[in-house]
C-alpha cells in the first residue's frame, strides 16, 4: 500500500483495519496514518475474529518477514443463497495448515502468484533479495498452483473464482501465472472456476459472488 493510496482513504473518511501487531508499524510507515490514527481512521482488530456491519472478518497469520507479522484475512457474510466468503493472501511465503484451512470453502479467493523460478534467477536482483523471495518471501507460480490444490483438498466445495495477485513486474508476467494456475487445476481434473488476473495500477474484472 502506498502513502498516496493511505491518504486516499483518509481524505474519504475510510478507516483502515488491521492486527494489532501491524498497527506500530503502519504509524511508523504512513505518517498521514500515524496523524490519522489519532482521528480514529487506524483500528486494531483486537480478536482474530471481528463483526463490522454484516461481515464476520477473521484474521489468519502467514509466513512473511515483514514487521509485526502478516496475516490473511477471511470475510464471510450473508447473502442470497446461503453464506458467501472471500479470502485473501498476498504475501506469504509457503501454504501453512492453519493458513489452508482458513482459505478452504471460499467463494473466491484472492491469492499470491508472485514470481517464475527462472525469472527471478535471470533478474539482476541482489543474491541475498532472491534467497529472501523464495525462503521467507512469496510464493512462486508453481507453488500458487500447488497451494490452491491444497485448499481445494481441504475445501468440501469449490470456490467460484481465482484472482492471481501481487504478480512481479520484474520477474514475472500475468500469462505465467494464470497458465500456471490453470495447469494445476487442470492436472486434477478441476473445472469450472474461474481464474483472473490483476493489475497493480489499474482495476482488474469485476468478480460477482
Amino acid at each position: 500500500m502506498h502513502e498516496s493510496t493511505v491518504r486516499k482513504l483518509i481524505q474519504a473518511q475510510v478507516p483502515i483495519f488491521c492486527h494489532p501487531h501491524v498497527e506500530p508499524h503502519l504509524q511508523k510507515k504512513y505518517s498521514s496514518l500515524a496523524r490519522a490514527s489519532h482521528q480514529g481512521f487506524l483500528k486494531a482488530i483486537k480478536k482474530s475474529e471481528v463483526e463490522l456491519s454484516a461481515f464476520h472478518i477473521r484474521a489468519f497469520e502467514v509466513p512473511h518477514d515483514s514487521d509485526g507479522g502478516c496475516f490473511g484475512y477471511s470475510v464471510s457474510f450473508d447473502a442470497e443463497g446461503g453464506t458467501k466468503k472471500i479470502s485473501v493472501t498476498t504475501d506469504m511465503a509457503y501454504p501453512t495448515k492453519s493458513a489452508v484451512g482458513h482459505i478452504a470453502n471460499s467463494d473466491v479467493i484472492v491469492i499470491e502468484s508472485n514470481y517464475d523460478v527462472e525469472m527471478l534467477e535471470e533478474s539482476d536482483r541482489p543474491v541475498w533479495l532472491k534467497r529472501r523471495i523464495r525462503e521467507e518471501g512469496h510464493l512462486s507460480n508453481d507453488q500458487c498452483g500447488e497451494s490452491l490444490l491444497q485448499i481445494v483438498d481441504r475445501s468440501q466445495s469449490l470456490p467460484k473464482s481465482l484472482a492471481l495477485a501481487h504478480v512481479s513486474q520484474e520477474c514475472n508476467t500475468n500469462a505465467l501465472a494464470l497458465e500456471c494456475t490453470e495447469s494445476a487445476l487442470e492436472s486434477r481434473g478441476i473445472k469450472g472456476i474461474s481464474v483472473f488476473e490483476t493489475h497493480p495500477n489499474r482495476p482488474g474484472r469485476t468478480i460477482t459472488v
